[in-house]
Parts: structure tokens; C-alpha cells; sequence
């Protein structure tokens, strides 16, 4: 495979010496040659694919948790990015390196805690456990190095992240089918090759209502998913270059918006609510006047059509947060119960944990709250770690804002920093990065977020050398 070499930023050695020069890639090979439309952009649309569409149960037979279609290709992606690298077609671009950077301390402060693993004794199934902790660390760091340092040109993000909107799209339509039709796609569709890791997680009902999961293991995944795509979509339904007349463009613009906000409701869950929420918060004051208001008048015909179309759905979802602020049902008393029961085993261990994954919980308990969970498996070290990695993908979407002078490109440094502050909260309201398809578009998406600032640089660079000529 051969793919167009991203723009090497460098020192120029005349003029100034701090102005920086762009070397290009047709300036490296042939200049017959015709550039491959084979790039990065291209491999992580089809590990997207299959993390988005491959229902998150089904892993091919033998391999468990990291015999998934999306986690086997990743492997692939990373060797053609190597390959890459070795022929020298593919650079790192320093202007992206700070996701990369994050990644190096989370990988290590995993890696610090599996070591430390072997100083007590630990059960078979949690060295198996730690084992594919440790494989899947350096999966996902294989696709922020992809998608930070393979993608080098604002055109080529702008359509890997159009694709993500479709395909966030198709998952949340199967789950809107699946809420009104209460036929469940996991437990009837099985992947010729593949079989079910795991016993497929009814949808269930909550206050008589179905609960919409899709392609992912749970609703609270289905929720979550949604909620980190649909900044995207926001944006790109307001990109003026999108704006044009009939019936069918208006659905392309609006239809991803409309589908992925009537789903959320749909999980009948709190996490996909704060996720909505978040979203909003973040968003909407950026956005200007003449756009806010029909977001706002968007979201109260929104509300109504839910009332209309699922009587009882909205009542059943403010029951939910009311019951929970009185810690009165179910779901908050366990959470509560949460930080007693795994309080001894944090004062165990506190600084590198108990190992990555290894708080299993037929061995132990269960945990619906990530930063808890990161504190038992990885220690205070981990925890930090994780909160790096949320908090470098909100500076990389506001720092790209700044540098950026058009307004889409400007609303998408403001998608990425919604994107992880909607990470940042729902991680409180259940354990988000131990679900396969949460967790590889997160780390998906960290990775486009350092493209997004590496071009943002570059073409403030570039801008910059153009005011001094």
C-alpha cells in the first residue's frame, strides 16, 4: 500500500531563521506519479466502519475481547502506517505531537501499573486480563499515531469525519428501530466468522419503555457513542459550504442532527441526557446569534415531538434524575454503594493500582464509574493519566479554534473540545473506556483532534510567511 506523504514541517536554513517551510510530497517522488487515494483518511474510514457497524459482541472465534473486525484491522492500519514510516513516506508532523505525547503517559503509567501487578498474587484471569490491557493500550496508541500524524490536510479530515457522521448516523437509526419495533439486532444478526464474546446484553425496559442499543453492548454505550458524534454533526449542518436549496440537501444537513437527538432520549438513561446537555453547553455560545436561535427553537420541537411521538418518555427520563438526586432508585444506590466497596482496595494500592482490567467483576463488583475503576486498576498515576488525555483533546479542539480563521474550521476546534468534555463528564456515570466501540472512537477521535491542530499550525504558518514576504 503507498499513500501521499503527509507535509513535513522543518527549519529553513535561509532567510529568517524561525520561518517555517512546507516540503511537499510530489517534491519526493516522480512527478508522473499519481498521488494514492489510499491515505490514512481511507484506512481509518474502514476501522471506523467496522468499530461503528460490526455489532461490539461479536469477535472472531478464539480471540475474545481482541478478536473484534475493528481491534484486527487496527493491527493492520498501524503496520501500513510503520511501513510507511520506514520508506519514508509518512513523517511525524510536529505540530500534532502533543496528542502523542499524551498517549506516551498514559501508555506508560498502563504499563507502570501492569508491572506492578507481579507484587501480588494475582488470579489467572486477571494476568489474562492485564495482558489484553496492555495489547489494547498499544492498539489505541496505533490509531492516535495514525490519525495525528497520517492526516496533513484539512480536506482529508473535514471527509473522515463527514464519514463518522454517517456512520453515527446508520447506529443511531438501528436504534431508533430497534426502540419502537423491539426486535434487537445483536441477539438476531451474526456475522458470518465471528461469534458472540459475550451473552448479548438485552435492551431491556425502563418505566415501560425499550431501550435502544444498536450495534454496541449496552444502552449506556449506545448514549455515549452518539453524544461524541453529534457535535460533528451539529457542525457540519451549519458549515455555509454545505447551505443550498431543496428538499435533499436539507436532509443532508439536518437529517444526521434530527436522527442522533431523537435517539438519545431513547436509551432511557441519564448518561446520554448529560451527554446532550454537555454538547449544548459547550457549542452554543460559541455559535452566533442568528444561529442560536433556531437551535433553540430546534430543541423545544424536539422535546415536543419525543412527548408526541413516546408518551411517558420525557416523564420517565426526569424521573430518572429526580430519583437520582434523592438517591432513590436502583442505579444511584448502586453508585453510592460503589465507593464504599472499593475504597479498601484502593488504600491497597494507590499509585499504580491493582493492574489494568483486572477488577473483574465475577471476581469482585461491578463499577459505573470509570474514574473510580481507574483508581483501583491504575492507581492515582492512571487516574491523572486519563484526565491528560480528556483534558489535551479540549486543548487541542480550543488551541486549533484560535489559530483557525474561517468559521467551519473554527467550529470544529469547538467539536473536538465538546467531544471530550462530554468524555469528562459521562466517565462519573459508568465505566465508558471498558466498551470496545466508546473506547476506539475516542481514541479515533484524539487522534483527529491533533490533525486538526498540526493543520491548524501549518496554516498559520503559512499565513505567517505570507504577511512577511
Amino acid at each position: 500500500m503507498s499513500a501521499p506523504a503527509p507535509p513535513r514541517l522543518r527549519r529553513s536554513t535561509a532567510g529568517h531563521s524561525n520561518a517555517l517551510a512546507v516540503t511537499r510530497h510530489h517534491d519526493l517522488v516522480h512527478p508522473d506519479a499519481k498521488p494514492s487515494r489510499w491515505d490514512a483518511a481511507s484506512v481509518l474510514t474502514v476501522y471506523a466502519t467496522l468499530v461503528m457497524l460490526a455489532p461490539a459482541t461479536q469477535t472472531v472465534a478464539n480471540l475474545g475481547a481482541l478478536g473484534a473486525p475493528a481491534t484486527v484491522f487496527s493491527v493492520l492500519a498501524f503496520m501500513w502506517f510503520l511501513a510507511g514510516r520506514l520508506t519514508g513516506r509518512l513523517s511525524l508532523d510536529p505540530g500534532s505531537s502533543s496528542v502523542r505525547k499524551a498517549m506516551c503517559v498514559l501508555a506508560t503509567a498502563f504499563t507502570l501499573s501492569y508491572i506492578c501487578l507481579s507484587g501480588r498474587s494475582a488470579s489467572p484471569l486477571e494476568t489474562q486480563a492485564a495482558d489484553r490491557a496492555l495489547i489494547l493500550m498499544l492498539i489505541w496508541c496505533g490509531l492516535v499515531v495514525v490519525a495525528s500524524a497520517g492526516i496533513t490536510k484539512r480536506d482529508r479530515l473535514e471527509t473522515l469525519l463527514r464519514r463518522l457522521v454517517l456512520l453515527g448516523t446508520v447506529v443511531a437509526v438501528i436504534g431508533i428501530f430497534e426502540f419502537f419495533s423491539g426486535w434487537q439486532l445483536t441477539e438476531h444478526v451474526i456475522i458470518p466468522g465471528l461469534a458472540t464474546n459475550v451473552d448479548p446484553a438485552a435492551t431491556g425496559a425502563r418505566g415501560g419503555h425499550l431501550r435502544a442499543q444498536a450495534t454496541t453492548t449496552q444502552p449506556l454505550e449506545f448514549g455515549a457513542v452518539i453524544a461524541v458524534h453529534l457535535p460533528f454533526a451539529l457542525q457540519q449542518a451549519g458549515d455555509a459550504k454545505r447551505w443550498g436549496t431543496g428538499l435533499r440537501n436539507k436532509l443532508r444537513r439536518y437529517g444526521p442532527v434530527t436522527v442522533m437527538v431523537i435517539s438519545l432520549p431513547m436509551t432511557v438513561s441519564r448518561t446520554a441526557i448529560i451527554g446532550l446537555v454537555v454538547v449544548l453547553a459547550v457549542l452554543m455560545p460559541s455559535w452566533p446569534k442568528q444561529r442560536r436561535r433556531p437551535a433553540y427553537l430546534m430543541t423545544v420541537v424536539g422535546a415536543a415531538a419525543v412527548r408526541v411521538l413516546v408518551p411517558g418518555l420525557l416523564g420517565t427520563i426526569l424521573v430518572l434524575f429526580s430519583s437520582a438526586s434523592g438517591n432513590s432508585d436502583n442505579s444511584s444506590q448502586a453508585r453510592t454503594k460503589d465507593y464504599a466497596g472499593v475504597t479498601p482496595y484502593i488504600k491497597q494500592r494507590l499509585w499504580f493500582g491493582r493492574g489494568p482490567s483486572t477488577f473483574i467483576p465475577s471476581l469482585y463488583r461491578y463499577t459505573d464509574n470509570y474514574y473510580l475503576l481507574a483508581l483501583v486498576e491504575v492507581g492515582l498515576v492512571g487516574l491523572l493519566a486519563v484526565l491528560v488525555i480528556y483534558f489535551t483533546g479540549i486543548r487541542a479542539g480550543r488551541l486549533g479554534r484560535k489559530l483557525s480563521v474561517d468559521e467551519p474550521y473554527r467550529d470544529l476546534g469547538q467539536c473536538f473540545a465538546a467531544t471530550f468534555a462530554v468524555m469528562l463528564f459521562i466517565s462519573a456515570t459508568f465505566d465508558t473506556l471498558s466498551f470496545p466501540m466508546l473506547s476506539g472512537l475516542l481514541f479515533l477521535l484524539f487522534g483527529c483532534s491533533g490533525a486538526y491542530l498540526g493543520i491548524a499550525r501549518s496554516e498559520a504558518a503559512a499565513r505567517a510567511q505570507a504577511g512577511a514576504a
